[in-house]
């Protein structure tokens, strides 16, 4: 995510909470919206979360 966006990528926690919240007030999304959005798309076995929970998705 940050590569493409040619961002650095953060080293320690602190600096990688505070570049979300940077990307999240740029872009109008919250902080938290932006982890689960990235978190969903990654592949896992080659099947993206969002479709392997999708049927909880709802109730979160």
């Amino acid at each position: 995510m940050f590569e493409q966006a040619g961002l650095n990528i953060p080293q320690k926690n602190d600096d990688f909470i505070k570049q979300v919240e940077s990307i999240a007030r740029r872009t109008g999304c919250k902080a938290t919206e932006i982890c689960w959005m990235t978190w969903l798309i990654q592949s896992e076995a080659e099947l993206i979360r969002a479709k392997k929970y999708a049927d909880i998705l709802p109730k979160i």
